[in-house]
């Protein structure tokens, strides 16, 4: 089964996007001043600006390696597997499927 291509790029774009949020927190401000100062912090705002801006940029680069698999590049291709590509000294094979050569029934 085949995984479409604007599939791949609209998920690679959703990360993406995150990616951006998460250092955009890294970038906030401090609301020093507001009555709700002395209640504690949860979830995403308790975690700490560098955290969210290693974060970011960890989501930004899988974003960025989904956009680039979506466009064929593979860095794992001759690691694994046969060879696909014939020899330049061999013929490619002929005769399609081999035949059976069990013996035929009287």
């Amino acid at each position: 089964m085949h995984v479409p291509t604007w599939l791949t790029l609209g998920i690679a774009l959703v990360v993406c996007g995150f990616g951006l949020y998460r250092i955009s927190l890294a970038f906030r401000s401090d609301r020093s001043g507001e009555p709700d100062q002395g209640r504690t912090r949860r979830g995403f705002y308790a975690m700490g600006k560098r955290t969210h801006f290693l974060i970011g940029v960890i989501y930004l680069l899988l974003g960025g390696a989904l956009i680039a698999t979506s466009y064929g590049f593979n860095p794992f291709s001759n690691m694994f597997g046969r060879r696909t590509e014939p020899a330049k000294d061999t013929p490619p094979a002929k005769g399609g499927a081999p035949v059976d050569q069990l013996p035929q029934k009287p």
